[in-house]
């Protein structure tokens, strides 16, 4: 806003003391930025439409023998590049109901090539709800579902 506060007395005086050149200069500044508009919108696309193909699901408690690691996670790459971080969010749901149960941030450095997946067991945090609902159930009462938050590539070969 101050850019602006002070450039447009700036431009309007130049406007009145030479015409052609300022439009000139004004024309070339507004080609500049939308080149450099479209750039990264081209870019932001590119990511999104990567990250979209690398999806995660969760199959709950089976498949982990160690009980300290009590849900299992497969994130699977799609993409024709290499996955260097997976950041991702795991809800738990009882079944039939919408509200969550449990919710949790995780990440993982693994890397993934492409078109493979990666399958491991998770520890839920014991402050974020499970162990803290009456009854105390296990993951296996739970439908689990995995939302991919940000994904970080290797670079273009």
């Amino acid at each position: 806003m101050i850019f602006l506060v002070i450039a447009v007395p700036i431009v309007v005086v130049c406007f009145l003391l030479a015409p052609r050149p300022t439009l000139i200069a004004v024309a070339c500044m507004l080609l500049v930025g939308a080149g450099v508009g479209f750039y990264v919108y081209f870019q932001q696309t590119d990511r999104n439409s990567l990250a979209a193909l690398v999806s995660g699901t969760s199959t709950g408690g089976q498949g982990c023998p160690d009980p300290a690691k009590s849900v299992f996670v497969t994130l699977a790459n799609a993409s024709d590049r290499q996955v260097n971080v997976v950041r991702f969010r795991l809800i738990a749901k009882r079944s039939g109901h919408s509200s969550e149960v449990y919710s949790d941030y995780f990440t993982t450095d693994k890397i993934i090539e492409p078109r493979s997946e990666f399958g491991n067991c998770w520890t839920l945090n014991p402050y974020r709800g499970l162990d803290t609902l009456p009854g105390k159930p296990s993951p296996a009462d739970f439908d689990w579902s995995v939302e991919i938050s940000s994904v970080d590539f290797a670079a273009k070969p």
